[in-house]
């Protein structure tokens, strides 16, 4: 048994053998295969990534300027990088502009204390004399009327007014006479204040004027002497001479022509212009753009009269009326009976009505459609003409009448010349105007006067034939030098105040005449 087993045993070794060897480099391939395959992944994983790495730092070569190359600094120290000067420079500039900041408050600051304790006084310097509002601040604080906001909330309720006076200082309790009157000669300027002087009117004439450098031959020096007047009685001028910007109709800034008195940017009130400084920001100090759009001067004014209007107390009565065709015959105040009668009055005053209504009028028609349409139009066309160059009034109801035109312009952005006239009318006309509600608010009311009833007398809608045949104008008066006077509707009573005399060609040369010599009479006066 023992042979068989020892048999077996060697033919099956070499089987088991061969089995073992076929494993073994089985293992050794699969083995192999697999640190091949690892090998050959890892080695693309590298050549991935390198190539990333080429296209990142390519871009970044693109997408970063190369500095530049500077010379080195004397000394060997490195130039300071343009960037540190810069930030030095701003740093620098910002203190700077901090400090003038500073300074410009307190010297503000230090005028406004000046003008607050000499309020009442003419200050005089080299010549010039410069003056000061009437404290105001009870108005800025209380709004006079609801209907209407105050012209400078289109800037901020907390604006104020920063205009001044360039000559005189407003005399709170009297009467004023405001007026527009940039750019003319002086013979405008006798022929309106001399002949209300002779009235033995003794109140405020207050006027819009060009700048000193602006102002034609002699009237800076006319305007200073009726400035002047310190002891307080008689007639006085207060001028503002105001930074208009103005263009033309195409958008161009309108130029002086020549900085001597020869030209005048505002033409007369015909410009589109603008006022910048005549209100502050909501800071109350800082100037403020105008922030209305360039309107006519003609629209533009009424700001202005608003702005006056404040300076007066409310008894003091106000005449607003154009500078360059007018002439006074009499006192206006002593002869308008109607506002003295009522605690607040407004006085308006019309056109001749036979000669001349709203829808008559191709002008007038034009200036209401185009501010507020056809329909409004419609129900004002056989209205007569009142005049927006003449109107009267206690100092509220000024007050309110000028804020309420100041809005007109805002609503309706009318900036045609003449649209001034067309929101007067309306404001008479319309039901449905908030000025009859602001009137009653502060218990005023509206007297409207035939033209040759009231005190002053608009002469333009008559100019189709000569005054003197229609009994307008008459000769033979024993109380004038000359005999020639206007009278009113009466042929008798007359007209205190002429307005549009230039309209009547006799009427214009016997005015001619009285203005020579009235320019004759001053220039003695100031030589003396």
């Amino acid at each position: 048994m023992g042979t068989g087993k020892d048999n077996l045993n060697t033919t099956t070794n070499p089987s088991r053998k061969l089995d073992r060897t076929i494993s073994v480099t089985l293992f050794v391939l699969f083995l192999t295969a697999c640190i091949i395959t690892a090998t050959s992944h890892n080695l693309l994983n590298k050549d991935l990534k390198q190539k990333s790495e080429k296209e990142n730092t390519t871009t970044a070569l693109l997408s970063v300027p190369k500095p530049r190359i500077r010379e080195p600094a004397k000394g060997g120290l490195p130039p300071i990088p343009d960037f540190v000067k810069k930030k030095t420079a701003e740093h620098h500039r910002k203190e700077v502009e901090t400090k003038v900041e500073h300074a410009r408050l307190a010297l503000q600051n230090a005028q406004a204390e000046l003008e607050n304790a000499e309020s009442s006084t003419i200050i005089e310097d080299k010549g010039t004399i410069s003056g000061s509002l009437h404290d105001t601040t009870k108005d800025e604080a209380i709004r006079i009327t609801k209907a209407y906001p105050c012209p400078y909330e289109a800037i901020s309720p907390m604006s104020k007014v920063l205009l001044r006076p360039t000559f005189g200082t407003h005399r709170s309790n009297k009467n004023a006479v405001f007026a527009f009157a940039e750019g003319y000669p002086l013979d405008v300027y006798v022929t309106f204040v001399e002949s209300l002087k002779q009235t033995g009117y003794d109140g405020d004439v207050v006027f819009a004027v060009s700048s000193e450098s602006e102002m034609k031959r002699d009237v800076a020096d006319y305007l200073k002497f009726y400035s002047a007047n310190a002891n307080g009685t008689g007639i006085r001028v207060i001028s503002y001479a105001l930074p208009w910007v103005c263009y033309k109709k195409n958008g161009q800034r309108i130029l002086s022509t020549n900085g001597k008195g020869h030209g005048s940017t505002t033409n007369n009130g015909f410009s589109d212009c603008q006022i910048d400084g005549l209100y502050s920001t909501k800071d109350g100090i800082t100037p403020a753009k105008d922030p209305r759009v360039a309107r006519p001067v003609a629209t533009a004014r009424y700001e202005l009269y608003w702005v006056w209007s404040r300076q007066y107390e409310d008894s003091s009565r106000i005449l607003i009326v154009d500078v360059r065709d007018t002439y006074f015959q009499t006192n206006p105040f002593v002869f308008e009976q109607s506002a003295s009668a009522d605690s607040c009055a407004l006085d308006l005053f019309e056109e001749n009505r036979e000669a001349v209504n709203i829808g008559k009028s191709s002008y007038n028609s034009k200036w209401v459609r185009t501010a507020y349409g056809n329909d409004i139009y419609g129900t004002m066309s056989e209205k007569p003409v009142i005049c927006s160059g003449s109107t009267m009034g206690t100092r509220a109801a000024i007050e309110i009448y000028t804020i309420a035109m100041v809005a007109q312009f805002d609503m309706s952005k009318c900036k045609q010349v003449g649209c001034d006239q067309g929101f007067h009318n309306f404001l008479y006309y319309d039901p449905d105007t908030k000025l009859n509600g602001a009137l009653l608010e502060n218990t005023c009311r509206i007297n409207v006067h035939k033209q040759g009833e009231g005190a002053i007398n608009n002469l333009a809608a008559m100019r189709n034939s000569p005054l003197k045949s229609q009994g307008v104008l008459i000769d033979g008066r024993n109380d004038i030098d000359d005999g020639a006077a206007v009278v009113n509707s009466d042929k008798v009573t007359l007209s205190p105040v002429i307005h549009q005399f230039d309209r009547d060609s006799e009427l214009k040369g016997i005015i001619r005449k009285r203005t020579q010599l009235l320019t004759k009479k001053w220039m003695q006066q100031r030589n003396n």
